[in-house]
């Protein structure tokens, strides 16, 4: 091989290498420009979207509760509520629910604010049948839940039953039944006390029961009194 030829081989080389180098350039910046533009593009179409906002942002649950279509025991229950909430001076949206149990769910739902009463469906039960005590324990307990948890109020502490006469006598001795006074009371003494005589003959029928107590002990194989 002569020095010409090797010149020109080595020539060729180092031009296809240039030209393909320069190719696989340009193919570069042609696709940075595409996914350049493809991006620009994908922002534009999210700058002309609206942005997608939340319904629910800044409200309540009782703000969510919304009416559904109710039952007849539902209906009955929420007609037995609503007079009572509404004797208390409560203004609330009522919606009353099932729980799995079956059980009736009462929401009471005023603003922001929500008070919720789980009543028992044997209570419902019995007070459609015409149990008229079961009905009125329901409106009872309605009632003084509400009193508690939506007005704030603190119930009343139970009455202690009035005590009775002679409870008192009857409470030092437990078990035992009062006495009735002796007739033979003095006049004048307070509370049917014994007089000072009764006292003294009292006092002498001890003392003759104690002596002759101690005489049995002393000699029990002799009779008492001599």
């Amino acid at each position: 091989m002569t020095l010409s030829k090797f010149l020109t081989y080595w020539s060729l080389l180092f031009a296809i290498l240039t030209i393909w180098g320069f190719s696989v350039i340009v193919a570069l910046l042609t696709a940075k420009d595409e996914l350049l533009e493809a991006s620009r593009r994908r922002r534009a179409a999210t700058r002309g979207r609206p942005a997608i906002l939340d319904p629910l942002a800044g409200r309540s649950v009782a703000e969510t509760l919304t009416r559904r279509p109710m039952t007849e025991p539902e209906k009955w229950v929420l007609a037995q509520v609503t007079p009572v909430a509404g004797r208390l001076g409560i203004h609330a949206r009522t919606i009353v629910i099932r729980d799995a149990h079956g059980h009736f769910v009462v929401h009471l739902a005023q603003d922001k604010r929500l008070v919720t009463y789980r009543l028992d469906k044997a209570w419902v039960t019995d007070a459609q049948a015409g149990k008229s005590e079961q009905l009125d324990r329901i409106r009872q307990a309605v009632e003084q839940y509400l009193r508690r948890e939506f007005l704030g109020e603190t119930p009343a502490p139970a009455a202690a039953p009035a005590a009775q006469p002679g409870t008192a006598a009857a409470g030092t001795a437990p078990g035992a039944a009062p006495q009735p006074a002796g007739p033979s009371s003095a006049p004048g003494t307070g509370g049917g006390a014994p007089s000072r005589e009764e006292r003294i003959a009292a006092a002498k029928a001890k003392a003759e029961a104690i002596k002759a107590q101690r005489a049995s002990q002393e000699s029990p194989g002799k009779p008492s009194g001599g």
